[in-house]
């Protein structure tokens, strides 16, 4: 009798899942080594990580990131068969955002996130079929002062992979993000929201790799959505074609280096990306630290070209199960010429995990624009989120 509750209360939620919108919010690489787990792929069916999870990324879900649970699918009610996985995300937020200046701060409590995942396994011949969908929202003031929250079905993801193992070579073709970077779920960080991995930003990529335990190598040709594209796969951004490679080496369990460079280029501009991954877990102090930094050389046809900086450091403290605190600065440098054209932030962000499958989210930044002078226009974001998923 109760797991036939739990059931209908499952099949109840997906259901309100489809009457929300969808925004992009999937990583945690928070987790890496803190959660006693070294590659990103042993929790998530993407080789660098993100989007569905495994088996054995919801049981570390409930036995080592949450106070309790149960993390299979709707809580262990049912178990989908083994060439079968099913997931999805439901976020809602409040939040207030103060821009700078004489405008008034926002205030929008509104749908987050809400998609659907599913992954579809053809035998042992190591080829899977992975689809996400939902609804994309958009959230906005209007000029009487009301808050405008409009949806429409997205598809961000969907790709054919071929991964006969764990480990080794792989290859899989489709829409989906490129493995760069430290791939946050929030996009409002720097590193994802100037480095062509904002909201809604997947390319149709053709990538491929190999993983060991200690290192990995993957990398990826990339096109742009096609302007003419029907609206479920609509995307935003800066459109063009490249490429993209990240290489990562592991040591001792504890901690990783990571290098990575992109390239892309279109009628109008050409961008290349470079940068460095890092991170470290201090097992005794619960701490780990992560940074990232990026150098890009943006060249406008006809025009100059000029170099930018995004960099990123962060401290994550993870005291006892079910709890996270972060603490970040970031620094985004439009033009490294220009001294005042660029962004400094300071993040503090705490995560609870009261239970498997559910998540309580608090994000605060306080930012200076104007190379962070003091005569820079301050701006502040404070954010409560709610997470639940299947």
């Amino acid at each position: 009798m109760r797991k036939n509750s739990c059931l209908v209360v499952g099949l109840g939620l997906v259901g309100a899942v489809l009457l929300f919108s969808a925004r992009s919010a999937q990583a945690y690489p928070q987790f890496q080594f803190s959660s006693g787990t070294s590659r990103c792929a042993q929790c998530h069916y993407a080789p660098a990580g993100f989007g569905l999870l495994t088996s054995w990324g919801r049981d570390e879900s409930a036995d080592t990131i949450s106070r309790g649970g149960d993390g299979g699918f709707l809580h262990g009610a049912w178990t989908p068969p083994d060439w079968l996985a099913l997931g999805g995300d439901l976020r809602y937020a409040g939040v207030r955002n103060a821009v700078g200046g004489t405008d008034v701060p926002e205030t929008a409590f509104f749908p987050m996130q809400a998609e659907l995942y599913g992954r579809a396994a053809f035998g042992d011949s190591g080829i899977s079929l992975y689809v996400a969908g939902g609804l994309r929202g958009a959230t906005r003031p209007s000029e009487t002062g009301a808050v405008i929250h409009s949806t429409a079905p997205i598809s961000r993801e969907h790709y054919l992979m071929w991964k006969p193992s764990a480990t080794g070579a792989y290859v899989r073709a489709g829409r989906f993000y490129a493995p760069y970077g430290l791939r946050f779920a929030e996009h409002v960080y720097y590193v994802r929201r100037y480095s062509g991995f904002n909201l809604y930003e997947e390319t149709y990529n053709l990538s491929g790799g190999y993983l060991e335990e200690n290192w990995e190598v993957h990398a990826t040709a990339f096109t742009a959505v096609p302007v003419g594209a029907p609206e479920i796969l609509r995307s935003v951004g800066m459109r063009g074609s490249g490429g993209a490679v990240y290489g990562e080496k592991r040591f001792a369990s504890m901690a990783a280096v990571g290098l990575q460079s992109r390239v892309m280029s279109n009628t109008e501009q050409r961008l290349i990306q470079g940068g460095a991954v890092g991170k470290v877990w201090v097992d005794a102090a619960k701490l780990l630290v992560m940074g990232e930094l990026d150098i890009h050389n943006r060249a406008i046809v006809g025009g100059q070209s000029f170099n930018q900086l995004i960099g990123f450091f962060g401290l994550t403290f993870i005291p006892i199960k079910g709890v996270m605190a972060g603490l970040a600065a970031e620094r985004y440098q439009e033009d490294l010429r220009v001294s005042k054209v660029g962004r400094n932030a300071v993040d503090l962000q705490i995560n609870l995990f009261p239970w498997a499958h559910v998540e309580v989210m608090l994000f605060g930044r306080y930012q200076l624009t104007g190379g962070g002078s003091a005569d820079g226009d301050p701006a502040s974001l404070g954010m409560l989120q709610l997470h639940y998923y299947l």
